[in-house]
């Protein structure tokens, strides 16, 4: 990935590392790393936000709602710059998701592979338009994540 032409950009990433498929990283294997810390090493003048990682692409497409309504979905977001979390807020939001805010991207690391809220709480993909889940939801699947 070329980082000089993303030097200030925001850049959201909406990846999950899966040794099998990625090889081996040895910080990432021993946790001393997020993968967004790994990416943000690679293109460090970026702003880097983890988002869309932990939901099925299927259930992204089927369980948007307008700002309001009570069966609105959320999705976690992690990052270091304020400007960008904002930014990223804004657009999960004018897609019809509310966004709970998670903290840095050393705290990623509860919306990774594994941990309660990724997939888990909008549903199995075997169902292809998911559960819709509130905030508190989200944040309760992110209170009970361990490393």
């Amino acid at each position: 990935m070329p980082a000089v032409p993303l030097a200030g950009k925001t850049v959201i990433d909406t990846c999950n590392y899966g040794p099998e498929r990625d090889g081996h990283v040895p910080e990432l294997d021993s946790k001393s790393l997020t993968s967004s810390e790994h990416l943000l090493r690679h293109i460090p003048d970026a702003m880097v936000v983890k988002a869309f990682n932990n939901i099925f692409f299927k259930h992204l497409l089927s369980l948007s709602r307008p700002a309001g309504v009570a069966d609105r979905s959320y999705l976690p977001i992690a990052g270091d710059s304020a400007q960008a979390k904002a930014a990223v807020t804004e657009f999960i939001e004018s897609i019809g998701y509310g966004v709970v805010d998670t903290g840095l991207l050393a705290d990623s690391w509860r919306q990774e592979t594994g941990t309660p809220v990724w997939g888990t709480p909008y549903g199995p993909s075997s169902n292809e338009k998911g559960q819709p889940v509130d905030e508190d939801a989200i944040r309760a699947a992110l209170a009970t994540a361990t490393r």
